[in-house]
């Protein structure tokens, strides 16, 4: 009878070892698909994120010509400030 429990006994721990070990499983299933699906969503922000960077590096160069061109135009309207106000001084000294 003794050796008839500790079979029994066995076969109840091999039986639990085995649920035990397939709920693992399927806790680790469900947990690598939601891990996958988080690392999809992450995947995507970072395309987003890319091709946010893209458009702003074409802005940031447009902005730039923008104010390379706005500062020759005013060191442009300055020099014209300064030859119309020394062309003044030499009409006023003239009078």
């Amino acid at each position: 009878m003794a050796k008839g429990k500790k079979i029994d006994t066995i076969e109840k721990l091999a039986t639990l070892m085995e649920n035990g070990f397939s709920d693992l499983r399927e806790e680790l299933d469900s947990r690598f698909e939601e891990v996958n699906l988080a690392l999809g969503h992450v995947q995507d922000d970072v395309r987003s994120v890319r091709y946010d960077v893209k458009d702003l590096k074409t802005e940031v160069a447009e902005i730039k010509a923008d104010l390379k061109a706005h500062g020759k135009a005013i060191d442009k309207d300055s020099l014209t400030l300064i030859n119309h106000d020394r062309r003044i001084s030499k009409l006023e000294h003239a009078r």
